[in-house]
């Protein structure tokens, strides 16, 4: 009995010990909780239904592949495969997975590219302008068949005017789509639509339902299944107002897509679109001061609400890739108070969102981000030279 009496209390101890461990660790989870309610970033959006956080996906960034610097130029990125990767600027350039190399180097530095596809390894198109030493400029594409560059001339909207294509999405060889703008030496600025069907480039008509539009990014999904995305400017109580604008070609036709009014709070434009279908496309840009994400779900656009961020003019989302399960990958810049620019990062994995570090922190904006093989490479402004930097690629 006084062993028994003795084992008693050794025994509650440990009881009291095994309830205060679990206590301890019920605080650690709630500080997490807390730690990371304070780093994340959350949603209210029509899609998101509500208030919500998440923590950062593990271990999000790989290795830069060797050769990426901050001298690399390039203003935009494609690819099939992480051994594939092609990036557009002064000229175009080529990673085999061990190097970069140039591909392309126009014999003029007047030829100004400014996007790039690659629909299959042998089938690259590039698009942009061809400067003069006046005013006038005309539309210009570069192809590649697998074996070598060759400039391909598309036609002017704008005769003796200013003609730019600024970018290009295709999915067959006979089924390839640029967009931009022009303007005339008289006469006010308007959008550019041109396809490609095999032959030749044609410009193709369409609506334009507001002043000035011009289209900054096209997203072909299939030959009947185009989608545009800019902006232009309404009439609001007496002011000129941006307004983003969404157009569909459903195989005949373009025809305009109704989207948010974004005149009653400022205006707001979009820079770039990306889907995985038809029924999942999302379209990215600025609002008055603040960020801004539309979701198509296939039946209508809605806001999504982006992670709140201090106010400014100089907000934007410049770059969206999405994945076949959903997941959304936005990038652009915030300008601190400081009056510099931060890149932007924000992951959605259909629910929320979540803001995520530049690890190189050497980047003043981000300007490009692609899916490439499960992996996503971007490709972004260093604060240092004012050159096109690759950031860390993402690996989620």
């Amino acid at each position: 009995m006084p062993t028994e009496e003795k084992q008693a209390p050794r025994r509650d101890s440990r009881g009291r010990i095994k309830l205060l461990t679990v206590l301890f660790l019920v605080v650690c989870l709630l500080a997490g909780g807390a730690f990371f309610l304070l780093q994340s970033w959350h949603s209210s959006g029509s899609v998101s239904g509500g208030q919500n956080t998440a923590q950062a996906p593990a271990r999000p960034w790989c290795a830069s592949p060797q050769g990426l610097s901050t001298n690399f130029t390039g203003f935009g990125i494609t690819g099939l495969s992480t051994h594939d990767v092609w990036s557009i600027g002064a000229g175009i350039m080529h990673w085999d997975g061990k190097k970069w190399s140039v591909s392309f180097r126009p014999l003029s530095a007047q030829l100004d590219l400014r996007s790039i596809d690659e629909i299959a390894p042998d089938n690259i198109w590039a698009v942009g302008e061809q400067l003069t030493n006046g005013l006038a400029s005309h539309a210009i594409t570069v192809h590649y068949d697998g074996k070598s560059w060759s400039v391909v001339a598309a036609p002017d909207g704008a005769p003796d005017g200013k003609n730019t294509l600024v970018a290009v999405s295709g999915t067959a060889s006979d089924n390839i789509w640029a967009v931009g703008f022009q303007v005339p030496a008289r006469g006010p600025l308007s959008s550019l639509i041109e396809h490609w069907d095999g032959k030749r480039w044609t410009i193709v008509k369409h609506p334009e339902p507001v002043s000035g539009l011009q289209f900054t990014s096209v997203k072909a999904l299939a030959s009947n299944d185009v989608w545009a995305v800019g902006y232009g400017s309404l009439i609001r109580g007496g002011k000129s107002v941006n307004q983003p604008v969404i157009e569909h070609w459903n195989g005949q036709t373009w025809n305009p897509v109704a989207s948010p009014d974004l005149t009653p709070s400022g205006g707001g434009m979009l820079y770039a679109i990306d889907g995985s279908n038809s029924s999942n496309l999302w379209a990215v840009g600025s609002a008055s001061q603040r960020l801004l994400s539309e979701h198509w779900d296939g039946q209508s656009w809605k806001i999504v609400d982006t992670p709140a961020v201090p106010p400014d003019n100089s907000n934007w989302l410049a770059s969206v890739a999405v994945s076949s399960s959903g997941s959304v990958w936005v990038v652009g810049r915030v300008r601190e108070s400081s009056n510099t620019f931060q890149p932007f990062i924000a992951h959605w994995d259909g629910h929320q969102w979540q803001m995520l570090q530049d690890t190189a922190d050497n980047a003043g904006e981000l300007d490009q981000i692609a899916q490439i093989d499960g992996q996503y490479w971007i490709v972004g402004i260093p604060r240092s030279n004012g050159g096109h930097a690759f950031i860390h690629v993402l690996c989620p």
